[in-house]
């Protein structure tokens, strides 16, 4: 997905996980919701390249 902000586009980092569907959670207006579960944790990178104000910083 392309974004933009201030003058600048970039692509965002588009992260999908595995997924189980539960067990049902409730009801919400007459509907049931389930309750899903990721089936790993999530890591995120261990560092990013990113610009503020023109300066180039690395968040860790």
């Amino acid at each position: 997905m392309k974004l933009h902000f201030h003058g600048q586009t970039y692509d965002s980092p588009h992260v999908e996980l595995p997924v189980d569907e539960g067990q049902v959670g409730g009801r919400y207006r007459g509907s049931q919701w389930r309750i899903h579960r990721i089936h790993q944790q999530h890591r995120r990178q261990n560092s990013a390249q990113l610009t503020y104000r023109g300066v180039h910083y690395t968040k860790k």
